[in-house]
């Protein structure tokens, strides 16, 4: 090594020892410590604003059609992508959190966080600005399935395991456990000569001026948002897809946790 390369390591080590002197001296500085606490917490505003942004538009574009209307809580589709939609981030997230810091809150805390999102939107948007009554846009909740995800990641304190048997319940859970809020709109009417469900009702007297026809579809004498027996089959195909979609993000998860070594190399 050159006397230059040399005398260039003793200055770049000279201006480290500065540094770390600096900081523990503003340890002892009741000013300095306010000014970093501010910080803190601006950083972790924001941070937590951009994650609520992230995962209600991650939601809004996968599945919020199906979570908006109460009609569109259908047999078929709303317990099989509604799921799937949910267990892409929370996948994501789990992993680093859990290998990290060995916290199991992901699922709780990210579902719990879009149904504050989705209570305040749908209130917002829907009954203040577009005066649909609240009974036809209200969201569904998915605490309880994300509670249930965390408590088999705690039980088990394995990924893989958790991701069979909490994945799978979070799938296949979801109807039964939103069935209380949904059941009285699945009551039989009959109006001029059909018969519907009453949440199919709604959905032909509140027109959507921006919902395509074929869409918002009329099944004559069927009760389509009535569940029946495609519910349970929905449910378990929901299980089982969920577990694939859960063990893909958790792969995708390691890979961005990954990035943070590399980051440091860079720096």
């Amino acid at each position: 090594m050159s006397e230059l390369q040399l005398e260039e390591s003793r200055v770049k080590e000279a201006k480290e020892a500065k540094a770390q002197i600096l900081d523990m001296e503003s340890l002892n500085n009741p000013a300095a410590m306010k000014l970093y606490r501010r910080l803190d917490g601006i950083l972790i505003l924001v941070l937590f604003t951009f994650l609520t942004l992230g995962i209600q538009i991650q939601f809004t574009l996968t599945a919020g059609d199906w979570d908006y209307w109460v009609d569109w809580k259908d047999r078929r589709w709303w317990p099989l992508v509604t799921p799937l939609t949910l267990l892409m981030p929370i996948g994501a997230f789990t992993y680093g959190i859990w290998q990290r810091v060995r916290l199991p809150i992901m699922a709780t805390a990210l579902t719990t966080l879009l149904c504050l999102v989705a209570w305040g939107s749908h209130y917002l948007n829907f009954y203040k600005f577009t005066y649909f009554p609240l009974t036809f846009v209200f969201p569904a909740t998915y605490i309880g399935v994300g509670i249930l995800l965390d408590c088999a990641l705690v039980m088990t304190r394995s990924l893989v395991v958790s991701a069979f048997i909490g994945a799978g319940l979070f799938g296949a859970l979801v109807y039964p456990l939103n069935w209380p809020l949904i059941a009285a709109y699945r009551t039989a009417v009959e109006f001029n000569g059909t018969l519907l469900s009453l949440a199919d009702l709604m959905g032909y007297e509140y027109i959507r001026t921006t919902t395509p026809e074929y869409l918002r579809i009329i099944e004559s004498s069927t009760l389509r948002t009535f569940g029946g027996s495609v519910v349970p089959l929905t449910a378990v195909f929901a299980g089982f897809v969920s577990i694939v979609v859960y063990a893909i993000f958790l792969w995708v998860g390691s890979y961005v946790n990954k990035l943070v070594t590399f980051a440091k190399r860079i720096m």
